[in-house]
């Protein structure tokens, strides 16, 4: 079980400490990451698993293929078939084609496997199928002592988003911990450029940052004699968290996609009609007035962005830019991930970023009505979450696919893990199946300086505790079951109306178009949000969400 595991676990980083003098990393501030992520130690090995007898029971698999991937016979599904006593047999189709359609093919023909992968499933899927009498519930399975029981009682959070509407829990889960899951509202500057320019430390105030934007735009940080040709701010049109306002308006109000948050006492915070928010506009505004924020930030796609980006030496223009990750956008055949580093946030009237807390959540593996042996089919399923399933569907067998070395891992232990064999050898696809994933198991990988060259690891690591320390938790749900449709169609409706208006206009007062500054331009802004049924979007976000 979960928490029993943690025990164990916790006891083997005293004993590690007794004998290898590791220490474990300060980490004080307040972000999602766990104590245990911290020190990392062997997990016990999976040798001494208990094998079931008897003849096998074939399940049949439905899973997208995956291109190097035999199914048949890696080391995971080898694995699996033995430890568990069953035969996998795979319903697969291309990696080519869109896997909601072949789910809709598949439940349309009535022939359904024992068990559904690969897909996520949405609410309305799910009870979608359980109105067709496609899917069984778990409950029972659950309550009879498994691994699933043990998660949901660790986490308690993730309880209403497997319940279905009926009270009835249909699905398995796989989450996501991966630091760059928590906030992607970063910028990133050119560390050269610092230094060049003579800052000892990069900005860490609105008005600090316009002066090193200015700096850039003046001094001729890339050195070639030409103090005009450096561009202080770019971004690109629709890219992952590519607009400026993304980070520039954490100072003066949290920033979230969604243009609102849910507040710690359960409120729905709608931050695009605040005065801060006209305040950040008014701060971006005039950056764009002085030049510091490209034009072609609005306009440009990423494959020309990149071709600007990705410069060297004398020939490099790009000071900073926001994105969700550095190594999206940069070439590494051109420059390292680390010629650009991340900019934690301003600080202003606040220093902050919206974050969700204990990453993503997705729901995933079903068991269907045409299964002959569920309890064998959530055994199968319930195994992968458990701290064996998860060593095996993460790192595979120890000294088959991988050995623990002396040698310091990614999250700053004394010992950490070293693969023997291919991934494509050894694992099905990440998202295709049932899991369990949290930092203890996901960095605990060996860190050399040759690795963080050509592994993302580090430099994502890197970025997240800079800006772990400033996360504020959104409290917004990744899965919310809503029975009823009308109301959904509603704020989907409103969503995109409310959404497009304030991204559109919230640009047209960043590049002059419109004047931030103008009394009624603001006001003629938040009367055309109210006429487009603002407060009627508040209401039903309130009542989706729970709040009352």
């Amino acid at each position: 079980m979960k928490k029993q595991f943690l025990r164990v676990t916790a006891l083997l980083v005293v004993f590690s400490m007794l004998i290898c003098g590791c220490s474990k990393a300060n980490n004080s501030n307040t972000s999602s990451t766990s104590d245990s992520a911290n020190t990392t130690v062997a997990p016990e090995s999976s040798s001494n698993a208990e094998e079931a007898s008897g003849e096998p029971v074939t399940l049949k698999v439905w899973m997208k293929e995956f291109d190097g991937i035999d199914l048949e016979t890696n080391l995971m599904t080898r694995e699996l078939e033995k430890r568990l006593n069953v035969n996998l047999e795979f319903e697969t189709f291309s990696s080519a084609e869109d896997t909601t359609t072949q789910f809709n093919l598949s439940i349309a023909s009535g022939a359904y496997p024992d068990i559904y992968l690969t897909m996520w499933f949405s609410p309305d899927q799910i009870n979608t199928c359980v109105e067709n009498g496609v899917l069984i519930p778990l409950n029972d399975y659950i309550n009879a002592g498994s691994n699933y029981a043990s998660i949901l009682e660790e986490y308690p959070a993730w309880k209403p988003m497997v319940t279905a509407n009926d009270g009835n829990i249909y699905t398995f889960f796989y989450n996501d911990t991966g630091v760059h899951k928590a906030s992607e509202y970063k910028m990133w500057y050119r560390a050269e450029w610092l230094e060049n320019l003579g800052w000892s430390a990069p900005p860490t105030t609105p008005e600090e940052f316009k002066q090193y934007l200015i700096d850039i735009r003046d001094k001729d940080a890339n050195g070639n004699g030409d103090p005009s040709d450096e561009i202080p701010l770019m971004g690109y049109y629709n890219g992952r968290k590519t607009d400026p306002i993304c980070f520039l308006m954490n100072p003066f109000e949290l920033y979230t996609d969604k243009y609102y948050y849910i507040t710690d006492d359960k409120q729905v915070h709608f931050s695009a009609i605040t005065d801060g928010w006209r305040e950040g506009l008014k701060y971006i505004a005039d950056l764009y007035k002085e030049g510091l924020i490209a034009e072609e930030t609005y306009v440009q796609d990423q494959t020309t962005f990149k071709a600007l980006l990705n410069r060297t030496g004398e020939e490099a223009l790009i000071g900073t830019f926001p994105a969700w990750y550095n190594g999206a956008e940069i070439d590494t055949t051109v420059m390292s991930w680390f010629t650009y580093e991340a900019l934690a946030p301003l600080k202003g009237n606040y220093q902050q970023t919206a974050a969700r807390f204990g990453g993503n959540f997705n729901l995933n593996g079903a068991i269907t009505t045409s299964c002959e042996n569920p309890d064998v089919a959530f055994k199968f399923l319930d195994y992968m979450v458990g701290e064996e399933g998860t060593i095996l569907t993460q790192w595979g067998v120890e000294g088959e696919s991988y050995e623990w070395v002396d040698e310091p891992s990614y999250y700053g232990s004394d010992k950490s893990i070293k693969r023997l064999m291919n991934t494509l050898d050894t694992f099905w696809n990440t998202g295709s199946h049932p899991r369990l994933d949290t930092e203890y198991y996901r960095y605990s990988t060996t860190m050399s300086e040759e690795a963080m060259e050509t592994d993302n690891t580090w430099v994502l690591l890197k970025a997240a505790k800079t800006y772990e320390p400033y996360y504020v938790n959104h409290n917004i749900p990744d899965i919310v079951w809503c029975d009823d449709t009308n109301l959904a169609q509603e704020i989907s409706d409103l969503s995109s109306l409310i959404n497009e208006y304030i991204k559109t206009t919230d640009t047209q007062f960043i590049m002059g178009a419109l004047d931030i500054n103008d009394d009624a331009a603001w006001q003629q802004y938040l009367d055309t949000l109210n006429d487009m049924g603002l407060q009627k979007y508040i209401e039903d976000l309130t009542i989706y969400y729970g709040l009352k």
